[in-house]
Order: C-alpha cells, then sequence, then structure tokens
C-alpha cells in the first residue's frame, strides 16, 4: 500500500447537509477501493488566491489516505464530476505504507505550557546556545575570527 494526501476545496455556498454527503461519498470511494481514511480534516472556509468557477471563497479539506493507485485514479475521477469541489489535488506521500504501524505507534507528548519542567530539563534548555537555530553559533565564531 502507499500513503496519500489529498487537499480539495469544495463550494462554500452548499448547505451543511450537502457538505457532510460530499464528505462521506469520498470517504466511500475510498473504502470501496480497498483503502483506508487515516485523517479527515475540514480546515474551514477561506478565501481563494484567484477565482475558481466564479467562486473568491472555499472550504478547504486536507484528507490523508492509504491505497493503490487505482483509488488515486478512482478518486480523482469522481471529484471532477462532481460540481461541489472546485479544485484538488494529490500528492504520494510514502511508497511503502502499513497502516497498522501508525495506528501502534503512540503519539509523542508535550508538556503543557503551563507545566515546569524538573531542574536539571529546565537549566539545560535554557541555555543561550541551545536557543540559538542551528548554525547560528558557528556564524558568529567566524565573524569574531574576521573581525
Amino acid at each position: 500500500m502507499r500513503k496519500y494526501e489529498t487537499f480539495f476545496i469544495m463550494d462554500p455556498d452548499l448547505p451543511e447537509e450537502m457538505n457532510n454527503a460530499a464528505d462521506e461519498k469520498i470517504k466511500g470511494v475510498v473504502a470501496s477501493q480497498g483503502g483506508t481514511v487515516l485523517t479527515y480534516e475540514p480546515w474551514g472556509k477561506n478565501k481563494l488566491a484567484y477565482p475558481i468557477k466564479k467562486r473568491t471563497r472555499g472550504l478547504y479539506v486536507l484528507m490523508a489516505y492509504s491505497g493503490e493507485s487505482a483509488l488515486v485514479a478512482e478518486l480523482e475521477r469522481i471529484m471532477r464530476l462532481d460540481e461541489r469541489i472546485l479544485k484538488f489535488i494529490t500528492v504520494k506521500l510514502e511508497d511503502r505504507f502499513d497502516p497498522a504501524k501508525e495506528e501502534k505507534a503512540p503519539p509523542e507528548e508535550k508538556p503543557a505550557s503551563g507545566e515546569e519542567e524538573s531542574g536539571e530539563e529546565a537549566g539545560a534548555e535554557s541555555s543561550e546556545e541551545e536557543e540559538k537555530p542551528a548554525g547560528f553559533a558557528e556564524e558568529a565564531d567566524q565573524e569574531e575570527k574576521i573581525g
């Protein structure tokens, strides 16, 4: 299987029921072709960079899924025929993808911004050299040698 990401823009003037029907149709195409929807993230309505089909705003959606190349061909065919979808683009993220491995990997937990860190960890992270971007300290050393 391969991992893909499809970003598409839907007509923002449609009622919520029509948008939900389009969402279910797209997810159904992925499922019917033997794929798995990994994430489906509606980003909301935003202004378009240029008018598309006489629309200046669009409902942005990002969907990550796994499947074969035939799935992408069918999904793009369905999107071309659906008048609710203004534009789309599909990107292949990985050639060899195992969805079982991604589901088993626990997400990395980061401490909340309000939580205090223990003494050694807090001291190490607050040092001036580590706060600089990579390569910055080297550039500063070179400037001192030159000047």
